[in-house]
């Protein structure tokens, strides 16, 4: 299998996905905020719809869908696990259990959490459908992958860790292709870390065998990276490191630099500071957690940005000079654009929040919004000539992402 991302903006051909949220996002619902990086609560099972409904849009335009989770289900039904329970009984219990034991540490932080963002949920009633559903969505796993990978896939995904997986389906943060290459992230919170590692085995099982790049130094996610003409945008703040961008010059910056591609870090200074003290994110952290929470190309010379983060991040140019970085400020990210002749369509804080900048960029002046309620912006871009359609992602937002988070395009055709 080939990789060929040279730009965010060229026509899409092949995105690759996790797949929909199954019972380790179930677990995460009786988990607190602080811990499972979700609102408080949100629908898995409807979620799960729209997440199909992503899937057949995004394969109604012509586009290979590649799910990473049916790749790695099918290479563990193969394979010895230890520890695995045997058979769907055992594997409904153990999960069951854990659902239990969550429900017991976390109940009276959960019901606090509700209190805290007005939900008029009882965490209660959300335990015993986690119970129902659980049940449920095993049965689906066994009819779509089997029973030797529908235990295995659940016991790697909710209990072989302290934590349940439960933000995996966001499948661009554990990997990203650049150019030919495929970067493996290091992603930041504890949840997230072994998230990696399975994605990695996923993509062997797809024959992405070569070319992996491993950042072993910092923090680095997917949603903090994109390819716009002649340069590699990084996002360094909540989640993503300078030291880790330092890191990836080192790996793969001469081979960019070949290509004429230039690395520089968008860096927001004090998402930085915070983000080194505090023992978990913030709810702003949250909401501008990358790049594409708040940045998107859409087109050679344009843009859509979230108007004041945009004003907060200020651009470094990262290269290599023998065995020494070359660090050089270029001022605010705004006028960094400008001079490059880069139109900005500016967002409000309201449609940020509604995910307005985390679309899906199919190339030939066509994106998909996770929501159709940003009518200000939809607007704006089928007035520019832009075709607009809408995933109606709903209850998937409720993790802190939506359409981009959940897709990471490995094929794009270089015109």
């Amino acid at each position: 299998m080939q990789t060929g991302i040279f730009d965010e903006t060229h026509p899409l051909e092949e995105v690759l996905v996790w797949g929909e949220p199954g019972i380790e996002a179930l677990l995460g619902q009786l988990l607190p905020k602080s811990k499972s990086l979700f609102f408080s609560y949100y629908d898995v099972q409807e979620a799960r719809r729209e997440f199909r409904h992503m899937q057949e849009l995004i394969e109604g335009e012509g586009i290979q869908f590649t799910r990473a989770k049916d790749a790695l289900a099918k290479a563990l039904s193969t394979s010895e696990i230890s520890n695995a329970p045997g058979n769907i009984p055992d594997i409904e219990r153990a999960l069951l259990q854990r659902a239990d034991e969550y429900y017991e540490t976390y109940r009276t932080r959960k019901i606090a959490d509700f209190s805290n963002e007005g939900i008029h949920g009882d965490i209660d009633e959300v335990y015993l459908q986690v119970q129902q559903e659980i049940k449920q969505i095993l049965e689906e796993d066994a009819s779509t992958y089997g029973e030797a990978g529908a235990i295995r896939l659940n016991h790697l995904l909710s209990l072989t860790h302290e934590l349940p997986l439960a933000n995996i389906f966001y499948g661009r943060d554990q990997s990203q292709a650049l150019t030919d290459r495929i970067v493996l992230s290091a992603l930041k919170w504890g949840i997230r870390k072994p998230e990696v590692q399975v994605f990695k085995q996923a993509l062997v099982k797809l024959g992405y065998i070569n070319g992996f790049v491993e950042v072993d130094h910092g923090t680095i996610e997917g949603g903090d990276v994109a390819m716009l003409g002649d340069t590699c945008y990084i996002g360094v703040g909540a989640r993503t490191t300078l030291s880790a961008v330092k890191n990836l010059s080192k790996k793969i910056g001469a081979d960019l630099e070949r290509r004429g591609i230039q690395i520089v870090a968008v860096v927001n200074k004090r998402h930085v500071e915070e983000a080194s003290l505090y023992g978990a994110p913030t709810e702003e952290h949250m909401r501008i957690m990358h790049l594409d929470m708040f940045w998107i190309p859409l087109a050679p010379n344009l843009v859509m940005a979230y108007t004041h983060e945009l004003d907060q991040r200020e651009v470094i140019r990262v290269s290599r000079n023998m065995d020494s970085f070359i660090i050089e400020e270029l001022g605010g990210f705004r006028e960094f654009l400008s001079e490059k002749g880069i139109e900005i369509i500016e967002v409000d804080e309201g449609e940020q929040k509604n995910f307005a900048t985390n679309l899906l960029n199919l190339g030939n002046k066509t994106v998909i919004m996770a929501l159709s309620t940003n009518q200000r912006v939809i607007h704006e871009l089928e007035r520019r000539g832009f075709r607009v359609l809408s995933a109606e992602l709903n209850k998937l937002v409720n993790g802190y992402g939506a359409i981009h988070c959940l897709t990471a395009p490995v094929r794009r055709k270089t015109p």
